[in-house]
């Protein structure tokens, strides 16, 4: 039987590897913002991606920026 994935599930899938893939460079800063925009993921599960995420990264300058971003948007 193959398990089906929510939606929630897919969003918060993509948005994960958008932010790994910004985080190694190869998207810039407004496409990752865009692509957060866009996906209409809820606060509360960024959050918990930017966490899980913030203990391997957090003294990485792309990270940073990110975080800061995120916040003066409204959207951590």
């Amino acid at each position: 039987m193959v398990r089906v994935k929510s939606p929630e599930e897919r969003t918060r899938r993509i948005v994960e590897g958008s932010i790994f893939c910004y985080l190694r460079g190869a998207k810039n800063l407004k496409w990752i913002v865009g692509m957060i925009r866009t996906s209409e993921i809820r606060k509360s599960v960024l959050q918990n991606l930017f966490s899980a995420v913030h203990e391997t990264y957090a003294l990485d300058k792309r990270f940073q920026e990110l975080e800061k971003t995120c916040k003066e948007l409204g959207y951590l």
